[in-house]
């Protein structure tokens, strides 16, 4: 399996390659053994709503691709089929914003993440949960790439 600091290097090189991702400013915090820190800058002209928080999309996006890296984490490449979120507080558009994100169930062909969203304060913004359906290996996944550099 991968070390941490080799998924690390991996999850921040993905982000590069995930133009969505890209747009919104997602970084890679931290990386442990069960849990994956996300962060994004936010930028009022582009990620508020009309009432000037941030859009429930954006947190969305930011839970998902957190818990996708986390099923990551745990060897399995993800891919969403179900997710749910609940809005808990709004977030002012400005700052940078984090999600959390751990596996709390890994089977053979499913897994069952969920993700905190926190605000610049540390405050519980959002809370998702997802199953993702898994597609591969991130182990192998990562070997075919370095064969193709």
């Amino acid at each position: 399996m991968l070390s941490l600091s080799e998924r690390m290097e991996y999850f921040c090189a993905a982000l590069q390659r995930m133009p969505f991702a890209g747009k919104l400013g997602f970084t890679v915090r931290e990386v442990q053994l069960n849990q994956v820190i996300l962060e994004m800058p936010i930028v009022a002209e582009e990620h508020a709503n009309l009432l000037g928080v941030v859009h429930g999309g954006v947190l969305m996006a930011l839970a998902d691709t957190a818990m996708g890296f986390a099923c990551a984490n745990q060897g399995s490449l993800p891919t969403t089929i179900d997710m749910n979120i609940n809005f808990i507080k709004s977030i002012e558009a400005k700052g940078t914003i984090k999600a959390i994100a751990n596996v709390i169930h890994h089977g053979r062909n499913t897994i069952v993440a969920e993700a905190e969203v926190f605000t610049l304060g540390s405050e519980l913004a959002a809370k998702a949960r997802g199953t993702f359906f898994v597609i591969g290996n991130l182990e192998e996944l990562a070997k075919e790439e370095r064969n193709n550099d």
